[in-house]
């Protein structure tokens, strides 16, 4: 922001009030200080040649002060451009939330509050933010409390048992208390907030996006490997405008820097993840064109996903999903 240019005062009795604001002069002023008379200083011919000639290189370096122009008060400081953030148009924002909301839900108006019966806390909203009650440790990174910070920021009236700072943690204890508070007013109220700020939440996963590439090559040691992770990284956000494939991977499956978000291979031993690092880290790179581009990262995706079901068998019971997820990542959200 420019500063704000202003008249250089000088002290009452010459006339001039405080910087930026004139005074007249009045005999008052005049006598409320002690003004003495200069006193003349007599100069050689020399000096005096040498001091005109200072007072006109004074002039010529700052013009404004010899036409009596306003001056600034300081010199702006010098601002170095930082990278540009990712953001997607109000339109991609709208499309991009209901894709994940479809993602996420399977298009269940009231599974925007839900509470799956193998976890200890409530998933809200479009991705599913997950949302501690008091005391509750877990491996798990809290998000909606964030979620709804950010809302209140951009302008959203949050109701009014949550509008509080700090977010409160969930009241629920149990997916048993969610199940019987599930019909209530307050949980009736809160995914009528929810669904009315689809498009806010959506662009709360963008500022999620952004804050992942740091985090995912401040994870990385190997030089390469982190040239590797930015470039893809890059070469997938310029190939979807929306940056759909981008948003939903690392809020379906994070960023992939937690130790304990990894399954040993069952083979060698070696820890292996799945957030979205260990996807751009399987990308080959050599894809060309917006089309080629998707799959690789679609396939990249396919991959690591079924390395972590071949870990953890367990998991292949989500298998059909995952897959169906990762296979939108081809098309823009329509």
């Amino acid at each position: 922001m420019p500063f704000k240019p202003v008249r250089v005062g000088l002290s009452p009795g010459l006339g001039l009030g405080p910087i930026g604001r004139e005074a007249p002069l009045t005999p008052e002023a005049s006598t409320k200080r002690d003004v003495r008379p200069l006193t003349m200083i007599k100069l050689s011919p020399s000096r005096a040649i040498a001091g005109a000639l200072l007072t006109v290189m004074m002039l010529l370096a700052f013009p404004a002060m010899a036409e009596d122009q306003p001056v600034l008060r300081s010199q702006p400081q010098r601002v170095f451009a930082r990278p540009t953030a990712l953001q997607i148009s109000p339109e991609n924002a709208a499309k991009v939330a209901r894709q994940v909301w479809l993602n996420e839900t399977g298009g269940n108006r009231n599974a925007i509050t839900a509470w799956n019966a193998t976890e200890d806390f409530a998933s809200l909203g479009i991705g599913h933010f997950i949302w501690f009650s008091d005391g509750l440790e877990t491996r798990f990174q809290e998000s909606f409390p964030d979620m709804l910070t950010y809302l209140r920021r951009q302008g959203a009236r949050l109701p009014r048992w949550l509008d509080k700072d700090p977010i409160p943690p969930s009241p629920w204890r149990t997916k048993a208390q969610f199940d019987r508070a599930f019909h209530a007013p307050r949980m009736v109220g809160l995914r009528r907030f929810l669904l009315a700020t689809m498009d806010l939440q959506a662009q709360y996963l963008v500022v999620r996006l952004n804050n992942a590439l740091p985090r995912m090559l401040a994870d990385l040691n190997d030089r390469k490997a982190r040239a590797h992770v930015k470039r893809q990284f890059e070469r997938v956000a310029a190939a979807s405008p929306d940056l759909y494939p981008l948003i939903d991977y690392v809020n379906f499956k994070g960023e992939g820097i937690s130790d304990s978000e990894t399954f040993p291979n069952r083979r060698t031993g070696v820890p292996e993840g799945w957030g979205l690092k260990h996807v751009l880290l399987a990308m080959t790179g050599r894809a060309m064109g917006t089309e080629q581009l998707l799959r690789e990262f679609s396939d990249a995706a396919r991959f690591v996903l079924q390395r972590r079901i071949a870990n953890n068998p367990r998991d292949r019971r989500w298998q059909r999903g995952w897959m169906r997820r990762v296979a939108t990542y081809l098309f823009s959200p329509g």
